[in-house]
């Protein structure tokens, strides 16, 4: 009888082997799907400067080239460089295209050039603000004056119409 048993588990093993292979030959034969990435487009509103502001939908991936491209360009008064065409635009971004004057007419202080009596004079910045930005020069963008000690979002709004780098 201990024979007969014997025969039984073995079996009965093997028979539960070939089950636990016929449910996993499936899984390990089965080659992965690739990884499919939606890329949704992307909905911007440019204002300023251009030819046709509104609001344009973009292919996803889109620079702020794409979306002045998309509004017609930039027009005749634009201040070109204001824009930084090479960075990416993301859904319900606003990009406003400044013109190359101030709002009374005149041209634009240059954050690089100008002297410190010259910063000094504009709104908000004292000859202590003005000094200090001398001393961070090179500016290759507006943004870059929030890296100078005492300025903040709300002083370089205040600044953004009358300056440039």
């Amino acid at each position: 009888m201990r024979v007969s048993e014997n025969a039984l588990t073995a079996v009965l093993l093997a028979a539960c082997g070939c089950l636990a292979a016929a449910a996993l030959l499936p899984r390990l034969t089965e080659r992965p799907r690739p990884l499919r990435v939606e890329r949704p487009d992307v909905r911007v509103s440019i204002e300023g400067r251009v030819a046709r502001p509104g609001l344009y939908r973009l292919p996803w991936g889109a620079r702020v080239a794409d979306a002045v491209a998309a509004a017609g360009g930039l027009t005749p008064g634009a201040a070109r460089s204001l824009v930084a065409l090479a960075d990416p635009v993301t859904d319900g971004e606003v990009l406003q295209v400044p013109g190359a004057a101030t709002p009374s007419g005149t041209a634009r202080l240059s954050l690089n050039a100008a002297s410190e009596a010259e910063l000094a004079r504009l709104p908000g910045i004292g000859p202590t603000l003005a000094g200090r930005i001398v001393a961070a020069r090179p500016f290759a963008r507006l943004d870059d004056l929030l890296r100078v000690p005492g300025i903040g979002p709300k002083t370089l709004s205040a600044l953004r119409d009358r300056v440039r780098p």
